[in-house]
């Protein structure tokens, strides 16, 4: 089975953050998303291509990954498409991956292509077994902060840009996951 279900929030301006005493500077959106991907294949496997940042990236529309840098941290790019608006937003992005519990953690920072957007994002996934045997779960939680010119358009398009990019995700995964296995 392939599937997905998700949700996200985006919480009020100026509001606390993470649960910290730290107030967001002014036009900064914070977008909460939480979705569970299903992938029809083992856990394993599953886990072999989220932890392989190259495959993940061919998951991903509009993503593309550059050069890996001396601290382990990667460049990258994706562009969006919101509504008639593509924005593209380069990003510095860190990678720690647990093997043994098949859990990944992925931050980043970067902004848009025209300098004034800034993009914060922490994000955490883990492999589990899909309620049918050979299957897999892959529940994702994430924090956008967004800041600048472009959050309200962001913002504004959240929902529908979430589920538009988890949907082809989900079969892409699927897809390189079903090759890995064969």
């Amino acid at each position: 089975m392939l599937g997905r279900s998700s949700g996200h929030r985006v919480s009020p301006l100026n509001c606390y953050y993470g649960g910290t005493d730290r107030v967001l500077p002014p036009f900064t959106k914070v977008i909460e998303i939480s979705e569970r991907v299903e992938v029809p294949a083992a856990p394993r496997i599953v886990w072999d291509v989220l932890s392989d940042p190259h495959a993940v990236v061919d998951c991903v529309p509009g993503a593309k990954l550059g050069d890996r840098l001396e601290d382990g941290s990667y460049d990258a790019t994706l562009t969006v498409k919101f509504g008639p608006a593509k924005v593209t937003f380069r990003a510095k992005v860190a990678l720690e991956l647990d093997g043994t519990a098949m859990i990944g953690h992925v931050s980043s920072r970067g902004r848009d292509d025209q300098g004034g957007t800034r993009v914060k994002t922490a994000m955490t996934f883990k492999v589990v077994a899909g309620q049918e045997p050979g299957s897999s779960a892959v529940p994702i939680d994430a924090q956008v902060e967004i800041s600048g010119r472009l959050a309200s358009l962001v913002e504004s398009g959240a929902a529908l840009v979430v589920k538009r990019m988890t949907g082809e995700f989900t079969e892409r995964l699927a897809a390189r996951c079903a090759k890995a296995s064969a």
